[in-house]
């Protein structure tokens, strides 16, 4: 059984690593390593714990027996004196494997039916090593929260995900395991939906875009870019797909641009993001997800230079089965207003790009009912100039079409012309928004 899989089913082996233990499964014991002792020489040590796991199905039982055993050593008092009481030489020295095998083992009961469970069993026999080792040192703890590795058929990430249980989300964090989502273009926009969504129990993520990493994509782009990997001349896809597969699994890069040709290769997307430029193939992926019924939400960030400095709009436009109509009849969407239109510009701003993501993943969440939704809108504008956010075509309209154009700043794409280009490429660049 795969031992991340077994800490998942089991609530006490969750508590220990939600709260900082370093545990692992090894042969069918229960391994908790880092845990300080004093030695016969009054010198703080590391030892791992060791005992048997009780199981019903991929869950743990209550513990049959009190016993645990300790891996690295004897455990002494501060002055390096025995313990009173507290080794068993009578107990089974158990092993699991020759770098896993038991120093001595104790023999302590909490009460005469013994213990709660692993959580307890684990908490109770720490509290009886870790004074002496802080008497000495008492910045010393067992919590080092090590991440705990899953197998390759145990979900979407590569360690065990602690952050939903602490946060008590697991359930509500399920429903986000889609089987494929499709993110078209890795600009800035793109770059920053992958950084989100990676940090999902979504099955696969899907990449595409045709072009390649260069020098001025890492000044917009999350993390930190090493110069090497610039030298490189990776694509995207490629780049993007090697720094978040340290983390998870199934992301599966697609060196090359979606267009009318394998338009067909997303049709099966459970959901799409687009971030993408203006133009002819943008319109025939839009067309085909809205035929076939594909969920998908298209981003654009248009800002321009004003006299008070950097100022325009963002944009989130989704569609879902059966709300789709309002992309053409209003003109939402970028590549309605014309591929020449003079908001085609190659101002970007890395935060900005951060916001469309964020926007874009939330509304991708709230479709899901990870996050409470009342209005149900799809399409939304952010105004960098006054703060402001608009939504439309939802359940209730709380502002006007009128509204939201009068609100937008001097000089800024209007709400249905909001694109951005790299500008020295075509637009087939798959690297706006």
């Amino acid at each position: 059984m795969s031992g991340s899989r077994l800490v998942r089913n089991s609530p006490d082996l969750a508590l220990l690593a939600q709260e900082g233990y370093a545990i692992r499964i090894v042969g069918g014991y229960l391994v908790v390593d880092d845990i300080p002792f004093v030695n016969d020489a009054a010198q703080v040590q590391w030892g791992s714990f060791l005992c048997p796991l009780d199981l019903s199905g991929d869950a743990t039982i209550k513990p049959s027996n009190h016993v645990m055993c300790l891996v690295g050593g004897v455990p002494r008092d501060k002055n390096g004196a025995a313990i009173e009481g507290l080794i068993n030489d009578g107990v089974e020295k158990w092993s699991a494997g020759p770098d896993l095998t038991a120093a001595c083992g104790f023999s302590q009961k909490p009460r005469p039916e013994g213990y709660t469970d692993f959580y307890e069993k684990v908490t109770y026999y720490t509290a009886m090593l870790i004074g002496p080792a802080q008497a000495i040192d008492p910045t010393l703890t067992p919590l080092t929260f090590k991440p705990v590795a899953t197998d390759e058929d145990d979900g979407a990430f590569c360690y065990l995900d602690t952050f939903s249980s602490r946060a008590g989300i697991t359930e509500l964090n399920n429903v986000l395991a889609l089987p494929k989502i499709v993110i078209i273009g890795l600009g800035g926009t793109g770059a920053y939906l992958l950084d989100l969504l990676a940090k999902t129990p979504i099955q696969t993520i899907h990449l595409y875009d045709g072009d390649i990493f260069r020098t001025h994509n890492a000044y917009r782009a999350p993390g930190a870019t090493g110069i090497e990997d610039l030298r490189a001349g990776k694509y995207k896809v490629e780049y993007f797909s090697q720094m978040y597969s340290l983390m998870r699994r199934g992301i599966e890069p697609h060196p090359e641009y979606v267009t009318d040709a394998n338009v067909r290769e997303i049709l099966d997307a459970s959901f799409v993001f687009l971030s993408m430029d203006t133009g002819p193939d943008k319109r025939a992926i839009i067309e085909a997800l809205t035929a076939r019924g594909v969920p998908f939400i298209d981003t654009g960030v248009g800002m321009a230079k004003d006299p008070g400095g950097i100022n325009g709009l963002i944009r989130i436009t989704f569609s879902s089965p059966g709300h789709s109509d309002h992309i053409e009849r209003d003109q939402v969407i970028s590549y309605f207003a014309g591929e020449d239109a003079e908001y085609d510009t190659n101002l970007q701003v890395a935060e900005l790009n951060a916001l469309a993501a964020v926007h874009a993943v939330i509304r991708y969440k709230k479709y899901l009912a990870f996050y409470a939704d009342t209005e149900n809108e799809h399409h939304t504008v952010y105004a960098v100039d006054s703060n402001d956010l608009f939504n439309r075509y939802g359940t209730s309209e709380h502002r006007a079409a009128s509204d939201i154009t009068a609100a937008e700043p001097s000089g800024a794409p209007k709400t249905g012309e909001i694109a951005c280009t790299d500008g020295n490429r075509s637009t087939n660049t798959g690297d706006a928004a």
